[in-house]
């Protein structure tokens, strides 16, 4: 794992023992895009590209999505087809172009609409290269997030209490 979950009393004592142990600390609650000379980019670590509502206040500031992953655990499979498939899905949902390196997934560019423009083979050590657009701008995915859709399901509860209640209260008479 990348987090080691014991209390911070164990966490000093393991250093002051100069015993080896890994651990990450959590990034900031509002993080920033990276600077690459004039361009913002949103970076996200291996599946975070899944969870398109958690990136949506770095998403906001970019101009470019860059993942890197390691699909290698994933072998010959699907997997990482699908995991590509959700990056493109997170690029045609930003309108931003993405960048997306792997060790034995599927590298890619992607366009800001989530087609590709060019991939590596998987298994094969290789430099892509390609050019992608940088754009700003917000769609509506990125402006609102899924608030609509929360918004559209409670709305569908309230009218699936509503005629509950009036289908009970007709089976009563």
């Amino acid at each position: 794992g990348e987090f080691f979950p014991v209390p911070q009393r164990v966490r000093d004592w393991l250093r002051l023992m100069n015993l080896p142990y890994s651990d990450f600390e959590s990034g900031t609650a509002t993080p920033v895009p990276l600077r690459a000379g004039p361009h913002r980019l949103a970076p996200t670590i291996c599946y975070e590209d899944a969870y398109g509502s958690e990136q949506l206040a770095l998403v906001r500031g970019s101009s470019l999505l860059v993942n890197v992953t390691n699909d290698a655990w994933f072998g010959d499979s699907t997997a990482p087809h699908q995991h590509l498939d959700i990056s493109r899905l997170r690029s045609l949902e930003s309108g931003r172009a993405m960048l997306r390196a792997t060790n034995d997934g599927v590298t890619a560019l992607i366009d800001h609409d989530g087609r590709l423009l060019a991939t590596l083979p998987q298994f094969e050590p290789g430099v892509l290269r390609g050019a992608v657009q940088p754009r700003e701008g917000l769609t509506p995915y990125v402006r609102t997030g899924n608030l609509p859709v929360l918004l559209l399901l409670a709305a569908a509860i309230a009218c699936g209490a509503v005629l509950s209640r009036r289908e009970r209260t007709a089976r009563s008479r």
